[in-house]
Order: structure tokens, then C-alpha cells, then sequence
């Protein structure tokens, strides 16, 4: 049996989940619309560049939930996952994600976004398997740290390593990803596939032959 991951955003989704999500935040009126689009935007810009602090973007991403409580912001992230997120599939992901339960392979989705954002999408998805930002809860309210690895950079190969642990070997591993931050985890597995990269990654991928497609068109 094969195992195909991915990650989420940019590659099965053609947009960034968490970015729509806090733009959704707005639309609600919840949040105040200029300090949150400049902080977002920051944000982004930060994981773009490969310097983004993922402790602090969380604690910052989860004070919602100290202000509405998680209830309350479940809900809001429930509308979204069914009202925006559809909307965010790229073209291609039904049909790449067929090819692999028709091949019998395992799939796994490893994302630096929560697991509270980006579990109810990959359920969406049909998708079993996910590994994602894990936050603390305490009284079953979130409090915006991170527990456990991290699911950013390296720290995506760390997980993986700790997922595997009692499962089956795999004949063969491959990973499609969109983000430079990924190429930890690229270098580690058979099939490094290249989906709709940013410049740095695509760059790597030409010196290094890997393949590269887009999922989008």
C-alpha cells in the first residue's frame, strides 16, 4: 500500500483556509475589520517569507475564543467550512484524490493550520487521515497554545514520523505541496510532487527534477 499526503492550503485548496477564515471573521462584523485584515496580512506575509512565529500567530488566531467563548466560534467556523470553503477547492483535488482511493492508497493531509479550522475541511473532503496544529483546551475552551509537534516546517517530518509509528510500511510515501516551508518533508519522501508552487519551492523542484503541476487548471 501507498501513502499519499498533502498539504492543505494552496494545494488542495487554492486559497490559504486560515486567511479565508479570519476574512470571514470581518464579514460577520466580530472583529474589528482594519486591525484584523493588517494583522492578517502580516501574518501571511510572515508565512510566505518561511519567518512566521506559530505559537504567537495561535495565540493570536484563538483569542476569539477567550472573547465569544468556543461555542460561539464553532459555529462561526462550522458556517464558514460549509458556506466559503467549498468554494475553495481547487478544480483538480476531487479528481486527484479519486485516482488515489482507486489506487487503494492511504491519504493524509498535513497542515501548519489547526486542527480546529482544518479538520472539519478534510472531513469534507472524504480525507481520514489529518495532521494539523493541535491547540489546548482547558475546560473545553481553547486557549491558543500549541500542544505537541507542531505541524510547520520540520516539525511536519516529526509528526509524520510519530503517525507512522504502529501503522503498516508504506511501498512508497509521496507528498504534494504548494509552500517552500514544506521541502523538510519534500526531501523525505519517494514522490515529491510540486502543486501550483511559489517561487522559491519551484525553483528548488527544476534543480532537483521533481515534478510540478497545478491542481487549479
Amino acid at each position: 500500500m501507498n501513502l499519499a499526503i498533502f498539504d492543505l492550503d494552496h494545494t488542495l485548496l487554492h486559497d490559504d483556509s486560515d486567511r479565508g477564515w479570519n476574512d470571514f471573521l470581518v464579514t460577520l462584523g466580530v472583529v474589528d475589520p482594519d486591525e484584523h485584515k493588517a494583522n492578517n496580512e502580516r501574518w501571511y506575509r510572515e508565512y510566505a517569507s518561511g519567518n512566521l512565529d506559530i505559537r504567537e500567530y495561535n495565540r493570536w488566531a484563538f483569542r476569539l475564543h477567550r472573547e465569544f467563548g468556543t461555542q460561539k466560534v464553532s459555529a462561526w467556523r462550522d458556517q464558514y467550512v460549509n458556506d466559503v470553503v467549498p468554494g475553495m477547492v481547487a478544480k483538480r483535488t476531487p479528481e486527484i484524490l479519486d485516482g488515489h482511493r482507486e489506487n487503494g492508497d492511504d491519504i493524509l493531509v498535513i497542515t501548519a493550520t489547526s486542527r480546529f479550522i482544518a479538520g472539519p475541511i478534510v472531513d469534507s473532503l472524504g480525507i481520514e487521515h489529518c495532521l494539523g496544529i493541535d491547540i489546548e483546551q482547558v475546560d473545553g475552551e481553547y486557549t491558543g497554545e500549541i500542544v505537541g509537534i507542531p505541524t510547520f516546517q520540520g516539525g511536519k517530518v516529526d509528526a509524520l514520523k510519530q503517525w507512522l509509528q504502529g501503522r503498516p510500511d508504506y511501498s512508497s510515501t509521496s507528498f504534494y505541496s504548494d509552500s517552500h516551508n514544506d521541502l523538510p518533508l519534500l526531501k523525505q519522501v519517494d514522490r515529491p510532487v510540486v502543486v501550483d508552487g511559489d517561487e522559491r519551492l519551484l525553483a528548488h523542484a527544476d534543480a532537483n527534477g521533481w515534478l510540478s503541476t497545478s491542481f487549479r487548471d
